[in-house]
């Protein structure tokens, strides 16, 4: 029985902190062949080692990511602050032009509603520029003129000039 199995139970020794993969496997020895295979040992040691290291870079590749996240955020930061300040002054800026505007706006149309007042006092200008005229007229008059009333003094005949002065 050279070529067959035999079940080996050694105690297994406790391992230290630099042991790779390998080492542990080649000492748990369950299945333990009568005559070794050197190149199955090999292969079998290179295997493990890659085993190893690609777990070894599967558990640190978070890590790595979360470097690489906390470096481009440190250089970048103080620029978007800057950028964010910027924006927000010109927002204020914006905010302020657009109130500007819009107060503006406002009176124009105020401006078009009052066009009533604006007539209004347009027709009490002519009237108080005819009711001047008319004043000044009396007040020129020669006092012995007979268009006037005996009784209140004022003339009875409408003045056509002054009519064609104020319109």
């Amino acid at each position: 029985m050279e070529n067959a199995f035999s079940y080996v139970t050694e105690p297994q020794p406790r391992m230290q902190g630099g042991d790779s993969r390998y080492n542990r496997l080649a000492q748990v020895q369950m299945f333990k062949e009568a005559n070794p295979d050197l190149e199955l040992e090999a292969k079998t040691k290179k295997v493990t080692e890659k085993l190893s290291e690609s777990m070894n870079i599967i558990a640190n590749e978070p890590s790595l990511a979360f470097f690489r996240i906390q470096e481009h955020v440190r250089k970048c930061l103080p620029q978007l602050a800057e950028t964010k300040h910027e924006v927000q002054d010109l927002q204020q800026k914006v905010q302020g032009a657009s109130f500007d505007a819009e107060y503006a706006a406002n009176a124009v149309h105020e401006m078009h509603k009052s066009s009533s007042h604006f007539t209004n006092i347009q027709d009490l200008l002519k009237n108080s520029m005819f009711l001047k005229q008319q004043i000044d007229y009396e007040q020129n008059r020669s006092p012995n003129e007979s268009s006037r009333s005996p009784v209140s003094g004022k003339e009875t005949q409408p003045h056509k000039e002054m009519d064609s002065v104020v319109q």
